[in-house]
């Protein structure tokens, strides 16, 4: 695998943890979005966005666990560590768990109910804590303890 990173990058975690970033936040945007405008192609792209999304995040959490494995932190680093990966498979269940509601919603034909498009963005919301948690951690590893830094 490491045949194809770049010289910089010491592992594949940095190079795709962005994707699930934008994907849920955007998910969460245009679940705001069709709260206000109720479009049958805004329906469409939330739950795609949130499936891309939550897939996104697996795969930045599977990366995480090699890129752990592949760097040398500081022993002033370890607790952060930790948190990080906590938080990551956190946020990752979280999205998991919504993503499936708001197939369940569907399935059950109940997503055009103002209350659940409210109820949903609440809950989309509520994860994007959870992210931005999370990434808070992945940047004090890097920019505090310079955590994966080619010195």
């Amino acid at each position: 695998m490491e045949v194809f990173l770049p010289e910089w990058a010491p592992n594949l975690h940095p190079l795709i943890i962005h994707f699930p970033i934008v994907l849920l936040v955007v998910a969460v945007f245009t679940s705001f979005v069709e709260v206000i405008l109720a479009k049958e192609w805004i329906y469409r792209s939330r739950i795609s966005l949130y499936i891309l999304g939550t897939l996104s995040a697996l795969v930045t959490v599977l990366t995480g666990r090699q890129a752990a494995d592949s760097v040398s932190p500081p022993f002033s680093a370890e607790i952060t560590m930790s948190k990080h990966s906590d938080m990551g498979h956190y946020t990752l269940y979280f999205f998991i768990a919504l993503t499936l509601a708001q197939l369940l919603v569907l399935r059950y034909g109940k997503s055009n109910k103002i209350l659940v498009k409210i109820l949903l963005l609440i809950a989309g919301m509520g994860g994007l804590v959870l992210l931005f948690q999370t990434g808070d951690l992945g940047a004090k590893l890097v920019y505090k303890y310079g955590v994966g830094i080619n010195q």
